[in-house]
C-alpha cells in the first residue's frame, strides 16, 4: 500500500475553535457513527469481484504491522482503528483494489492525515467532504473517517472499481462537506484552494510549537505559507516567539523593526524560508514565509491577526 503520508460576529481563537469542534457540551446527541465494517460495500453488490484479503482490523497497538514506519503519524492524529480489505477482479490475483477505512477519532484528525500529503495537482472528486484520485491512488475524508484506496494498476476495470469503492464508502458517513471550521477565518484572497493543512504537533518541525494550521498563498506565481499556532497562554506564546527568533538567527538575518500589528514580532530573511514575518498576539503565534514580498505577506498576516487573535 502507498500511504497517503505523505461575519459580523467575532471569530473565536484557534484553541476555542478546536474546542468547539470537538466538545458536545449541551448540544443534541449526535448520531452514532457507523462501524467500519458497515461502511464496506458488500461483495454481493459488486458483480465480478470477490474478496481476496480481509476484512482485517488494526488498532493503535498493531498498526505498525501494516504501516511499518508510518504508524506514528497516524497515532499523533488520533488514530483509533483501521479496517483493510482487498477486492479481486475475476480470478486474477494481480487485478485487485485495496480499500482502507480509518477511524481517526475526530474531524480534525481525519482532515489532518488526509491533508498531510494531498497534492496540489490532484484530480478532485465528490467523495465525502473532500477527495481526490491521482492515477491508481485515491483518498478522501468525511467526519472522523479517512479513506484510502489503491488499484494494482491502471487497467480500466480496476480504476473504475476504485472510483466506485470510494464513492460507496464515503456515502455511508454523515457529516459536513465543508472544511473544518478552524480554517474559516483564514484570509481568502490569494489562498490556494486545497492548500489548507492541520498539524497536531511540532508545527514547522519545532517541538516548542504545538499543533496548528497552515495554508499556502500565491500572488503572480510567487507563494508563501501562512501558519498559526495557539500556545494556550501569553507566556508560552512569548517563549515560543523567542525560541523561533533564536532559531532563525542561527542561519538567517533578522531584520530590524517589528510589524505594526500584534503584541510582538520580528522579520527575517532566511535561506530556506525566504522572507518571513512572525507575530505574537495574545496566546498565539502566527507567521508567513516564502517568496512574497514583506508588504504582501504582512498584509495577509495582518488580516489573519485581525480576524482571529
Amino acid at each position: 500500500m502507498t500511504v497517503v503520508a505523505r461575519g459580523p460576529l467575532a471569530i473565536p481563537t484557534l484553541a476555542l475553535m478546536i474546542g468547539l469542534a470537538s466538545c458536545a457540551g449541551d448540544s443534541p446527541i449526535e448520531p452514532v457513527a457507523p462501524s467500519l465494517e458497515d461502511l464496506l460495500p458488500p461483495v454481493t453488490e459488486l458483480a465480478g469481484w470477490t474478496i481476496a484479503d480481509g476484512p482485517l482490523e488494526y488498532t493503535p497497538e498493531t498498526l505498525y504491522e501494516y504501516l511499518n514506519g508510518g504508524a506514528e503519524r497516524y497515532d499523533t492524529h488520533g488514530f483509533r482503528r483501521l479496517v483493510h480489505i482487498r477486492y479481486q477482479h475475476d480470478d486474477d490475483p494481480l487485478a485487485c483494489v485495496t480499500l482502507d477505512v480509518y477511524d481517526m477519532g475526530s474531524e480534525l484528525g481525519a482532515f489532518g492525515i488526509f491533508s498531510a500529503a494531498r497534492p496540489l495537482g490532484r484530480e478532485p472528486r465528490q467523495w465525502g467532504a473532500e477527495g481526490y484520485r491521482i492515477g491508481t491512488i485515491a483518498a478522501a475524508y468525511k467526519g472522523s473517517f479517512f479513506f484510502h484506496g489503491e488499484a494494482d494498476d491502471e487497467r480500466t476495470e480496476l480504476v473504475e472499481m476504485l472510483d466506485t469503492l470510494m464513492l460507496r464508502v464515503t456515502e455511508g458517513v454523515e457529516g459536513s462537506v465543508s472544511p473544518p471550521s478552524i480554517f474559516a477565518s483564514l484570509p481568502v484572497d490569494h489562498r490556494m484552494p486545497g492548500s489548507e493543512r492541520y498539524v497536531p504537533e511540532n508545527l514547522l518541525g519545532h517541538s516548542f510549537l504545538p499543533g496548528g494550521v497552515l495554508a499556502t498563498y500565491e500572488i503572480d506565481g510567487r507563494r508563501a505559507e501562512l501558519f498559526l499556532s495557539d500556545l494556550g497562554t501569553g507566556q508560552r506564546a512569548a517563549d515560543a516567539t523567542a525560541a523561533l527568533r533564536a532559531h532563525f538567527e542561527q542561519r538567517g538575518t533578522v531584520v530590524g523593526g517589528s510589524p505594526s500589528f500584534g503584541d510582538d514580532g520580528f522579520r527575517v530573511t532566511d535561506p530556506i524560508f525566504g522572507q518571513a514575518t512572525v507575530v505574537r498576539s495574545g496566546n498565539s503565534i502566527a507567521g508567513i514565509h516564502g517568496d512574497l514580498s514583506t508588504e504582501e505577506g504582512e498584509e495577509i498576516l495582518r488580516r489573519l491577526i485581525t480576524a482571529v487573535l
